[in-house]
């Protein structure tokens, strides 16, 4: 049995990160999710009670974001060729679909749960480990929106709770930072379910730093579609955020 160490923890925080960015590197936020059809952001009610630490978190992750997730996104981009880019965007993802399987199977998404399933097989094998998506072109299994543990506790009607910002994670709020802790548990990498036994703390930080770097672009630009040019960027962040959230658990 693994003992419980900063090591352990620093390879778990690692992988915790990127866990977070799966939603973004697989989801797509339209202006009309976030938008009302004049094109201004709708007004709506959300519950923050926190909102005097909220703001110096969001803060904190401002400057995060755009003095070293900007300049690593970019010297990603810089230095690795579109196919391959996409090609390790397109494995990670492969890699998580027992979080979009399971996802679909507790809410009692028989047919969303088949087809991740199908998709799984035809990628990881004729899509060697997941690299090509050739199940995009095989019909009944196009791809569909993924579906997480947080949208699995809305289907089921806890309510989303006060509005949350996370160190580094960016916006959230209780029922949803609930739902990485589920989303976590269902990764095949991380444990309690670590497809590689015995995992060193080393490869876990490798696998998340790895993974961090792949979809740090996609977060990248989905932080800074939510910010836009408002004159308030905490609240565009975090209306945008709970709007989206809100038509995910609503579909």
């Amino acid at each position: 049995m693994k003992t419980l160490s900063y090591k352990s923890l620093l390879g778990f925080f690692a992988l915790s990160l990127v866990g977070s960015l799966a939603q973004a590197e697989e989801e797509f936020i339209s202006d009309e999710e976030l938008f009302g059809d004049d094109g201004f952001e709708e007004s709506i009610v959300v519950k923050d009670p926190l909102e005097s630490i909220n703001r110096v978190t969001f803060k904190f992750n401002d400057f995060v974001y755009e003095n070293v997730l900007d300049p690593v996104a970019a010297g990603y981009q810089w230095v690795t060729p579109d196919p391959v880019e996409k090609g390790a965007r397109n494995f990670f993802r492969n890699i998580r679909y027992p979080i979009r399987g399971i996802s679909n199977l507790l809410q009692g998404r028989l047919d969303g749960a088949w087809v991740e399933t199908g998709r799984f097989a035809i990628n990881s094998t004729v899509g060697i480990l997941g690299v090509n998506t050739p199940a995009d072109n095989v019909e009944g299994f196009e791809p569909i929106p993924a579906e997480e543990f947080g949208q699995v506790l809305g289907a089921w009607g806890v309510s989303e709770g006060p509005y949350i910002v996370i160190p580094f994670l960016g916006p959230s709020n209780l029922r949803d930072a609930v739902g990485l802790l589920g989303d976590a548990a269902m990764d095949p990498i991380r444990e309690p379910i670590s497809l590689i036994d015995d995992l060193d703390w080393e490869w876990e930080f490798g696998i998340g730093t790895t993974e961090f770097l792949v979809a740090s672009p996609t977060l990248l630009d989905g932080y800074k579609q939510l910010k836009g040019t408002a004159i308030d960027p905490y609240s565009s962040v975090k209306n945008g955020y709970t709007q989206f959230r809100r038509a995910k658990i609503a579909e």
